[in-house]
């Protein structure tokens, strides 16, 4: 498979990823964070529960065609840099490996906090969620910076010295500077920068590297 085809199937499989961030996160700017480890969202009582099913099922066919991105720059990376190339696409793909449990356990746990709060008082759904939660807190955080961080901060050194041909503009186009960008506009406090882009950010920064294979071919 070409490059090209990778790139763009990495580029679509980013934004469908964001679309299944922006069912599971749209909360509007009356939610507020609960519980013990303030992972719990105030609106998840009054979201539809069909959003975290199709949050899910986006996000099945979303991991696997993001790798396509990753895989193109590889392989590009792979003509100045083999061995720098290997230890991206290796660190990268088991960060994508665990990139759909990531989603997959953020849809669960509204699902869990709308059973239980159902039938019994909240404080036993923030037990059952702070439980679960730590229980995968190591895994949880591995997965996402090997996916997010470390891949990105190899992408931008490529760029400084040479080893991807790309504009000095393109360390913009990873998932890091994307995330930074959506927290900053965030903390404005403006309602229409509640949610939006912040929650889809890395994941469309995820898109951005299909494009930046594109600009380096």
């Amino acid at each position: 498979m070409s490059n090209e085809i990778l790139a763009m199937i990495g580029i679509a499989g980013g934004l469908i990823c964001a679309v299944a961030d922006l069912f599971l996160d749209l909360k509007g700017p009356e939610n507020k964070k609960l519980g013990k480890l303030k992972v719990i969202d105030s609106m998840w009582g009054e979201m539809p529960h069909y959003r975290f099913v199709v949050s899910t099922i986006l996000a099945m066919f979303a991991v696997p065609m993001y790798c396509g991105g990753v895989l193109a720059l590889a392989n590009i990376l792979a003509q100045n840099s083999p061995g720098f190339a290997a230890v991206f696409k290796a660190i990268a793909l088991m960060g994508a490996m665990g990139g759909f449990m990531i989603h997959t356990f953020l849809t669960i746990c509204p699902t869990m906090y709308q059973i239980i709060t159902k039938e019994a008082p909240y404080e036993l759904a923030d037990k059952v969620i702070h439980g679960v939660f730590r229980q995968i807190y190591l895994p949880f955080f591995t997965f996402y910076i090997m996916l997010v961080v470390v891949p990105a901060v190899m992408i931008i050194y490529a760029i400084i010295t040479g080893i991807l041909a790309a504009p000095l503009w393109c360390i913009c186009l990873n998932p890091v500077v994307f995330q930074i960008v959506g927290l900053l506009l965030r903390a404005t406090g403006l309602p229409c920068f509640i949610d939006a882009p912040s929650c889809c950010a890395a994941s469309l920064g995820l898109a951005a590297y299909g494009l930046l294979a594109f600009i380096a071919l």
